[in-house]
């Protein structure tokens, strides 16, 4: 075969392979892109823990940063950070390193998820999910307390309420993402949806350019309303009643026991306290503690949240009733007679009126609330309370 028909047939199949050459060119030019993109993504979508937090005693300049990485992460919006914030700066004032109650840091206390009211962090996680923090810290040889550390837990290692909180960051309602962050991820009481709504338009205000002068009337509003409430609120989440809804029939709690009651009631030792006694200072369950214990008829650790001591206790042994006896502690079921909707609440028996219809309490966390300060009311039975006789 002469050259001439040789260089006419390698024509003929480099024009018939040419089309086929461009096409597989293009298609590698289109993967190469989509790499590229996925790359730049990858570096702008920051849920991958890349965070990096401010620590500081300047509560704006925390949030800040925390609003600023946050809006690094894929579908944030800023009213979803804003319901966050709200939310963080309600349970810890942005402070990453605050226990519960202003408490000092008890590693063997912090490690047994069955405590409660035991919460760390910045979002105030408690039980299980402050184990497991711990642990995810110890795992990337961190202290706890790093913000940037939290905030990478919360988003990407918190179980499925990771899941929750991303879903509440997408929202594009301030007062809904807040709600949802409240009753969904922290689940925080109720009775604190206001403040925390109030909190999350201001930041909604400061970072995204809303109105400043609405935002403020509503945390003005908000607060006149909510003077009675705070008086019974924690900072975090905690065992507490809701005063604005009362909770039985006779009013508000005092810190003087009633003067109809006074010759019922022996043991006025009302401050006592037992060495033993593992619930966090100043809730409801570490007064009712200290109480029966003072009573002689004591109750052992590990009960749980108030609201659960009746089914909790019944389960180990101890009697229990639906009608109140003297000296006998009183469950009140999550959400029942005011009570707090997550944690219920938790009180002793004093003494029963004169004609039966009414009994008189004391309890803890009511009146300047985490303080240990006790307080009395006089209630009448109802569904919903549960009665538990100390051993």
């Amino acid at each position: 075969m002469n050259g001439r028909i040789k260089k006419h047939i390698r024509n003929r199949i480099l024009w018939f392979i040419a089309p086929y050459l461009a096409i597989l060119f293009l298609v590698f030019i289109v993967i190469i892109g989509i790499f590229f993109q996925s790359s730049q993504n990858t570096c702008e979508d920051n849920t991958g823990g890349n965070f990096n937090v401010a620590t500081s005693a300047d509560r704006e300049a925390v949030a800040k940063s925390l609003h600023d990485n946050l809006k690094k992460v894929s579908g944030t919006t800023e009213a979803g950070i804003a319901g966050y914030l709200g939310n963080t700066e309600h349970e810890s004032g942005f402070d990453s390193g605050v226990v519960q109650s202003h408490l000092a840091f008890d590693e063997s206390k912090a490690m047994n998820g069955s405590i409660s009211g035991y919460a760390l962090g910045l979002n105030q996680w408690d039980n299980s999910r402050r184990v497991e923090l711990l642990n995810f810290a110890k795992s990337q040889n961190k202290d706890w307390k790093d913000a940037s550390l939290q905030l990478d837990f919360a988003l990407n290692h918190d179980d499925t309420n990771s899941d929750l909180l991303k879903q509440g960051l997408k929202i594009n309602s301030v007062d809904e993402a807040t709600e949802f962050l409240r009753a969904k991820w922290e689940r925080g009481g109720v009775a604190t949806q206001a403040e925390r709504q109030a909190k999350a338009k201001a930041w909604y205000s400061k970072f995204s350019g809303g109105s400043s002068d609405k935002a403020t009337d509503t945390i003005k509003n908000a607060m006149d309303n909510g003077t009675n409430q705070k008086q019974s609120e924690q900072t975090s989440s905690g065992c507490k009643t809701d005063l604005t809804q009362g909770m039985g029939s006779s009013g508000a709690p005092v810190t003087e026991m009633p003067a109809q009651y006074k010759d019922k009631v022996k043991n006025k030792n009302f401050t006592a306290t037992s060495p033993s006694n593992t619930y966090p200072f100043g809730q409801c369950t570490w007064y009712t503690y200290n109480r029966m214990q003072a009573l002689g008829t004591p109750v052992e650790n590990a009960l749980g949240n108030g609201g659960d001591w009746g089914s909790n206790a019944k389960a180990k042994g101890y009697q229990t009733d639906t009608q109140p006896h003297v000296g006998w502690a009183v469950s009140f079921a999550h959400g029942s007679f005011g009570s707090d909707p997550t944690y219920g609440h938790i009180a002793v028996v004093e003494a029963m009126s004169d004609d039966k219809s009414h009994f008189l309490i004391s309890e803890c966390n009511v009146v300047n609330g985490g303080s240990g300060t006790v307080s009395f009311r006089e209630l009448t039975n109802g569904s919903g309370m549960t009665f538990i006789k100390g051993k």
